[in-house]
């Protein structure tokens, strides 16, 4: 019964994060408090992870699609993207609390209202009205998702099972859209199986072939580089049987993951149970990468090491749910397999590619398989000599649930969006994650740490560690800045995303150092020591840092005002496009030129030569 209990709770995580977050106890906040921080731990710490690049990133992105509130139409969350919009409602109760079934109901009824809000028969709040803009109401698969930490009676969940309701003039949205009830026992295993999801399988597992009537389990073939690539057939019950093992560990690389009970995985599943013997026919099959592939003939198995699948998440998904219904079938069910073997040195490119062609219809998220690369390795190795307030960092190269009680971490993706964000701009403005870890000569990995199987120099870490830590600094004074503004009553819609302050601080500071004729990378170095500086508020690097936050964020809210007064301006695409850096750049390139040399404030005092 004590280890039950050690097992994590959606709860109790919850709270924690929550009051970890806004730095007050929980039971502070009113019921729409609660409701919107049970939301977006939901979908930062649980859909994040099943499904990452599916939802937004960063903290900052999601707060953008959180939408309760007054006039929300029943939405706590709407995110339309890759052809699937997610709408989240969220109920916070007491343990003893049951939940209400008018709550359901309502739910069941949103897409009426927002479609209507759309259509423009009723107004609703501006997140909301922009969200619904982005949708394609007419082919989108939309998966609403109630959650609760209440008790469930089963004339509720039954409810809920029967879908949403449907809408006029949105043709065939009994098969485009699916509604799912999580009470607090479904989001307790839903925690803890995301709490999995980030941890690439590290040890082997063995694939079953069934061997043909020649008895060849499967084709081999080595490409002139040395690469290879085994394809044959497996039961349908071997892979439902890995799926229920390793569960979304599996899919480590495969963001498209498992969209819901979609036409596609409905005729998956019958055909896997009414008609095994022809499936093979039917269904594309199933691809996978793995670092080492090992052949055994005696029992035609392959076994992998840091096995991934890249495409065929929904079947091995369908064929598990099958399985539960009808297990005999899957005994006859067979499934075309390709299992390719790369290098986690050398393939950088092969493994790129081959994710994204064998996932066309979705962005790919390959950051995973970065984390073995030599620079990544250098830079947890140098962060850990780095310390703050006798508190030691961790960059955090890999994503997994070691513990950092007594450490700071830096996680990878966080870091490489900074740099990059400082450097040229917020990712979402070229591509995302999945451009900022395409290491293509196309993609902008290289751009911020170079070759993967490069070492960063001593000068190369300290250029890295100097910006991040003074974007840190930019962070601090930004999230002072919004709740003071919060406090107010003030408006800042153009600072509301800390990634386009980190690029206007940057862009200024280039403007300056080239106006003064100073070494700006020389300076940034200086930085990479945060106990040097970042405690010590009368140091001239601290008021000059302030001072550049304070400049770069006049300009970026002029830049907003006015791109504001265009009247097909809207406010999420504004940190979306590229005009948007040059409009800032507009406002910025004034300021070194009305100011005298000795007036633009530097990271570091220098005397002229």
């Amino acid at each position: 019964m004590e280890s039950k209990d050690r097992k994590p709770r959606f709860r109790q995580a919850l709270i924690e994060s929550a009051e970890t977050r806004l730095g007050s106890r929980f039971d502070t906040l009113d019921a729409n408090g609660r409701a919107k921080e049970m939301a977006r731990f939901y979908i930062k710490s649980i859909v994040a992870k099943l499904t990452p690049g599916l939802v937004p990133d960063t903290e900052e992105e999601i707060d953008e699609y959180l939408v309760d509130g007054p006039s929300d139409g029943g939405a706590d969350f709407i995110y339309p993207s890759e052809g699937r919009v997610l709408i989240v409602q969220s109920k916070y109760h007491s343990a003893d609390k049951y939940e209400i079934a008018e709550n359901v109901t309502h739910f069941c009824e949103v897409l009426s209202r927002l479609y209507d809000a759309y259509l423009k028969k009723q107004k609703l709040n501006r997140e909301v009205m922009e969200a619904l803009q982005d949708i394609d109401w007419q082919n989108d698969y939309f998966d609403l998702q109630f959650i609760t930490l209440g008790k469930v009676s089963d004339p509720i969940r039954n409810r809920a099972s029967s879908g949403p309701n449907q809408v006029n003039g949105l043709s065939e949205l009994e098969e485009r859209a699916e509604l799912a009830l999580f009470d607090e026992s479904d989001l307790n295993v839903k925690l803890r199986e995301a709490l999995s999801a980030g941890e690439i399988l590290d040890q082997d597992i063995v694939i079953q072939f069934v061997a043909n009537d020649e008895g060849k389990p499967w084709i081999h073939h080595r490409s002139g580089a040395g690469r290879d690539l085994y394809i044959g057939e497996v039961r349908g019950s071997h892979l439902g049987e890995l799926y229920r093992q390793y569960r979304y560990r599996l899919f480590a690389m495969n963001i498209r993951d498992y969209v819901g009970e979609t036409a596609t995985n409905k005729g998956i599943v019958e055909t896997a149970i009414k008609d095994p013997d022809d499936f093979v026919f039917f269904n594309n099959g199933v691809s996978a990468v793995a670092t080492q592939i090992e052949e055994n003939h005696e029992d035609n198995s392959l076994h992998c090491r840091r096995l991934s699948i890249i495409n065929g998440a929904q079947t091995i998904r369908s064929l598990s749910k099958a399985q539960v219904k009808d297990n005999q079938p899957l005994q006859e069910v067979r499934v075309l397999l390709r299992v390719m073997g790369f290098s986690l040195g050398k393939d950088t490119d092969f493994l790129s590619d081959a994710t994204r062609f064998n996932n066309t219809q979705n962005a790919i998220k390959v950051s995973d398989f970065r984390s073995n690369d030599p620079f990544q390795k250098e830079l947890n190795r140098r962060f850990s000599g780095i310390s703050r307030h006798g508190k030691p960092y961790i960059y955090k190269n890999k994503r997994s649930r070691e513990p950092v009680a007594n450490r700071t971490p830096v996680t990878m993706e966080d870091f490489a969006k900074t740099i990059f964000a400082f450097r040229y701009g917020p990712d979402d403005m070229f591509g995302g994650t999945r451009y900022l870890f395409d290491v293509s000569a196309k993609g902008g990995y290289t751009k911020v740490f170079g070759e993967p199987v490069s070492h960063p120099t001593d000068e190369e870490f300290k250029l890295l560690a100097g910006t991040y830590f003074l974007c840190e600094e930019i962070q601090t004074l930004w999230r002072e800045k919004r709740d003071e503004d919060n406090t107010e009553g003030r408006s800042a819609p153009g600072l509301e995303r800390r990634w386009i302050v980190y690029y206007a601080v940057g862009q200024l500071l280039r403007l300056i150092y080239r106006a003064t004729k100073q070494d700006l990378d020389a300076d940034l170095r200086k930085l990479y020591k945060p106990n040097d500086w970042m405690d010590s508020p009368s140091i001239q690097t601290k008021r000059s840092i302030a001072e550049l936050f304070k400049l770069s964020s006049i300009a970026i809210n002029k830049a907003y005002a006015q791109a504001a007064k265009h009247s097909d301006f809207r406010h999420r695409n504004w940190f979306r496009s590229n005009n948007t850096l040059l409009d800032i750049n507009s406002e910025l390139e004034i300021i070194p030129e009305y100011r005298s040399k000795a007036d633009l404030p530097l990271l570091r005092v220098h005397t002229e030569v």
